[in-house]
Protein backbone atom coordinates (compact mmCIF):
# COMPACT_ATOMS: atom_id res chain seq x y z
CA UNK A 1 0.00 0.00 0.00
CA UNK A 2 1.54 3.27 -1.14
CA UNK A 3 -1.38 5.72 -1.10
CA UNK A 4 -4.73 6.25 0.59
CA UNK A 5 -7.55 8.45 -0.59
CA UNK A 6 -9.59 9.80 2.30
CA UNK A 7 -13.19 10.76 1.51
CA UNK A 8 -14.45 13.21 4.11
CA UNK A 9 -17.50 15.45 4.57
CA UNK A 10 -16.29 18.87 3.42
CA UNK A 11 -19.39 20.54 4.98
CA UNK A 12 -18.47 19.32 8.46
CA UNK A 13 -16.14 21.43 10.60
CA UNK A 14 -14.97 18.45 12.66
CA UNK A 15 -14.25 16.56 9.43
CA UNK A 16 -12.28 19.48 7.99
CA UNK A 17 -10.24 19.73 11.20
CA UNK A 18 -9.57 15.99 11.12
CA UNK A 19 -8.41 16.33 7.53
CA UNK A 20 -6.07 19.16 8.49
CA UNK A 21 -4.66 17.12 11.33
CA UNK A 22 -4.13 14.06 9.12
CA UNK A 23 -2.47 16.23 6.46
CA UNK A 24 -0.06 17.70 9.01
CA UNK A 25 1.21 14.35 10.32
CA UNK A 26 4.38 12.63 9.07
CA UNK A 27 3.35 9.58 7.05
CA UNK A 28 4.54 6.14 6.01
CA UNK A 29 1.80 6.08 3.35
CA UNK A 30 0.81 9.09 1.24
CA UNK A 31 -2.72 10.45 1.67
CA UNK A 32 -4.89 12.53 -0.56
CA UNK A 33 -8.21 14.02 0.41
CA UNK A 34 -11.37 14.22 -1.69
CA UNK A 35 -14.71 15.64 -0.60
CA UNK A 36 -17.18 12.79 -0.10
CA UNK A 37 -19.99 12.54 -2.66
CA UNK A 38 -18.34 15.27 -4.77
CA UNK A 39 -18.26 15.00 -8.55
CA UNK A 40 -14.59 13.97 -8.27
CA UNK A 41 -15.40 11.22 -5.75
CA UNK A 42 -18.27 9.94 -7.89
CA UNK A 43 -16.09 9.89 -10.99
CA UNK A 44 -13.18 8.13 -9.28
CA UNK A 45 -15.28 5.64 -7.35
CA UNK A 46 -18.58 5.06 -9.18
CA UNK A 47 -19.27 1.81 -7.29
CA UNK A 48 -19.15 3.35 -3.81
CA UNK A 49 -22.26 4.13 -1.79
CA UNK A 50 -21.71 7.89 -1.75
CA UNK A 51 -24.41 8.52 0.84
CA UNK A 52 -22.41 6.27 3.17
CA UNK A 53 -19.20 8.19 2.44
CA UNK A 54 -20.93 11.29 3.83
CA UNK A 55 -22.01 9.42 6.96
CA UNK A 56 -18.72 7.59 7.64
CA UNK A 57 -15.15 8.51 6.90
CA UNK A 58 -14.21 6.34 3.93
CA UNK A 59 -10.67 5.46 2.90
CA UNK A 60 -9.77 3.84 -0.41
CA UNK A 61 -6.35 2.22 -0.76
CA UNK A 62 -4.43 2.30 -4.01
CA UNK A 63 -5.21 -1.43 -4.28
CA UNK A 64 -8.93 -0.44 -4.18
CA UNK A 65 -9.63 -1.86 -0.71
CA UNK A 66 -12.28 0.29 0.99
CA UNK A 67 -12.43 1.05 4.72
CA UNK A 68 -15.41 2.79 6.39
CA UNK A 69 -15.88 4.38 9.79
CA UNK A 70 -13.66 2.95 12.53
CA UNK A 71 -11.75 0.83 10.02
CA UNK A 72 -11.15 3.95 7.95
CA UNK A 73 -9.74 5.70 11.00
CA UNK A 74 -7.59 2.72 11.92
CA UNK A 75 -6.05 2.47 8.44
CA UNK A 76 -5.53 6.26 8.41
CA UNK A 77 -3.73 6.12 11.76
CA UNK A 78 -1.76 3.08 10.58
CA UNK A 79 -0.46 5.24 7.70
CA UNK A 80 0.95 7.86 10.11
CA UNK A 81 4.46 7.61 11.53
CA UNK A 82 3.42 8.54 15.05
CA UNK A 83 0.34 6.30 15.27
CA UNK A 84 1.05 3.06 13.43
CA UNK A 85 1.90 1.08 16.56
CA UNK A 86 -1.20 2.35 18.35
CA UNK A 87 -3.42 1.51 15.36
CA UNK A 88 -1.99 -2.01 15.14
CA UNK A 89 -2.60 -2.58 18.86
CA UNK A 90 -6.15 -1.20 18.69
CA UNK A 91 -6.97 -3.30 15.64
CA UNK A 92 -5.50 -6.49 17.10
CA UNK A 93 -8.03 -6.96 19.90
CA UNK A 94 -11.80 -7.06 19.99
CA UNK A 95 -11.78 -4.55 22.88
CA UNK A 96 -9.55 -2.17 20.93
CA UNK A 97 -11.71 -2.38 17.81
CA UNK A 98 -14.89 -1.92 19.87
CA UNK A 99 -13.43 1.11 21.65
CA UNK A 100 -12.43 2.76 18.38
CA UNK A 101 -15.81 1.90 16.83
CA UNK A 102 -17.69 3.37 19.83
CA UNK A 103 -15.64 6.56 19.82
CA UNK A 104 -15.93 7.07 16.06
CA UNK A 105 -19.68 6.37 16.13
CA UNK A 106 -20.28 8.94 18.88
CA UNK A 107 -18.25 11.60 17.09
CA UNK A 108 -19.94 10.86 13.74
CA UNK A 109 -23.44 11.12 15.23
CA UNK A 110 -22.67 14.45 16.88
CA UNK A 111 -20.25 15.96 14.36
CA UNK A 112 -22.47 18.82 13.18
CA UNK A 113 -23.20 19.92 16.75
CA UNK A 114 -19.52 19.66 17.59
CA UNK A 115 -18.69 21.60 14.42
CA UNK A 116 -21.02 24.41 15.50
CA UNK A 117 -19.45 24.49 18.98
CA UNK A 118 -15.97 24.70 17.44
CA UNK A 119 -17.12 27.44 15.09
CA UNK A 120 -18.65 29.47 17.92
CA UNK A 121 -15.52 28.95 20.04
CA UNK A 122 -13.52 30.56 17.23
CA UNK A 123 -15.53 33.75 17.78
CA UNK A 124 -17.50 33.80 14.53
CA UNK A 125 -20.98 32.50 15.45
CA UNK A 126 -22.71 34.26 12.53
CA UNK A 127 -20.61 32.27 10.03
CA UNK A 128 -21.40 28.86 11.53
CA UNK A 129 -23.26 26.52 9.18
CA UNK A 130 -26.58 25.21 10.41
CA UNK A 131 -27.46 21.53 9.77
Amino acid sequence: MRQLTVLYDADCGVCRRARGWLESQPKFVAMEFVAAASPEARERYPDLDHARTLADLTVVADERDVYHGANGWLVSLWALRGYREWALRAASTSIGRATVRGFVTRIAKNRYGLSELLCRANGKPDSCPIH
